[in-house]
């Protein structure tokens, strides 16, 4: 949707100048088209394309020639607000700092990521054998939701802590007018952290648990459970997947971690805008981290 919408962009402004063709040698080789004095490279389609996977030829061509006109519009657009003088104001200049720092920050991710070596065979069968949730005892949950929107208000968050009846919850989100959809439908354990499975084992039938899912919160109450293990094949990739994945999370957490807590940065701050000071040992910080599961609320 993304690179079709732009296209139309693309072609709209190509439209008054003739359909973009302009004097001068036709660039080849690695070279896919010249915007004024900027060259446009295959490199920048691929890239545009952001992994995009065509199931055939013709579609991946089409696919290209839109990301190109994505790219060229794009590059007249600039052209022709740094001629505006847009590239001189003070929004532009703190949006641009941003965007070069998220960058640089999502480059150096990536790179750590697919640094982290593939778990060994032995250490992907010993997960395999310690985690018999995952695959030989693999289930499949039937479940009832309730889905609505995060809930901040406290007064709110207090009637439903005590709900352990979907219905119940829902007359509660309607009598303050919070608007929720009602759904069936099946969580495959195969898809879900491990340590809220966990949860999910140590509750009592019946109840009701509440996760986190995409700027919402879902409400779930199982109604079936069945048992399917998991093929050994299947095994053996999602646990080779999954190792490497919590691995890359803890390389980046630990080489992140380390350049904000670098007690040799310098850092100075306004008082106004100051952090609070850490609190004294021994003394319990307040609020906490949310449980993945539990009663509504």
């Amino acid at each position: 949707m993304r690179i079709g919408c732009v296209a139309f962009l693309a072609l709209a402004v190509c439209a008054p100048l003739g359909g973009c063709s302009g004097g001068g040698k036709a660039p080849t080789g690695q070279v896919a088209a010249k915007v004024g004095g900027q060259e446009v490279t295959v490199q920048e389609i691929q890239a545009e394309l952001a992994g995009f996977n065509a199931p055939d030829a013709a579609t991946r061509k089409r696919a290209e020639q839109q990301a190109l006109q994505n790219i060229v519009a794009r590059k007249l657009i600039a052209e022709a607000a740094t001629k505006a003088g847009v590239a001189k104001s003070p929004d532009f200049a703190l949006q641009k700092q941003r965007m070069e720092e998220s960058l640089l920050v999502q480059a150096w991710q990536n790179s750590l990521v697919k640094a982290v070596p593939q778990p060994a065979p032995e250490e992907v069968q010993q997960f395999i054998t310690q985690h018999p949730e995952f695959y030989a005892n693999h289930k499949v949950f039937t479940v009832d939701q309730l889905r609505l929107p995060p809930i901040t208000d406290r007064k709110v968050l207090d009637e439903l802590k005590p709900l352990n009846d979907l219905d119940a919850i829902g007359q509660v989100l309607t009598s303050h007018g919070i608007r929720y959809t009602a759904a069936k439908a099946t969580i495959d354990s195969l898809t879900v952290d491990v340590r809220l499975l966990d949860q999910i084992a140590k509750m009592p039938p019946g109840e009701v648990f509440v996760v986190p899912a995409q700027n919402m919160m879902i409400a779930n109450k199982i109604v079936d459970t069945k048992l399917v293990p998991v093929p050994n094949d299947v095994a053996t990739k999602h646990a080779t997947q999954y190792i490497k994945a919590e691995r890359a999370q803890q390389t980046v957490r630990r080489q992140f971690g380390a350049v904000v807590s670098n007690p040799k940065a310098k850092v100075v701050y306004n008082k106004a805008y100051a952090p609070p000071p850490p609190p004294a040992k021994g003394k319990p910080t307040q609020g906490g981290s949310a449980a993945p599961a539990g009663k509504a609320g």
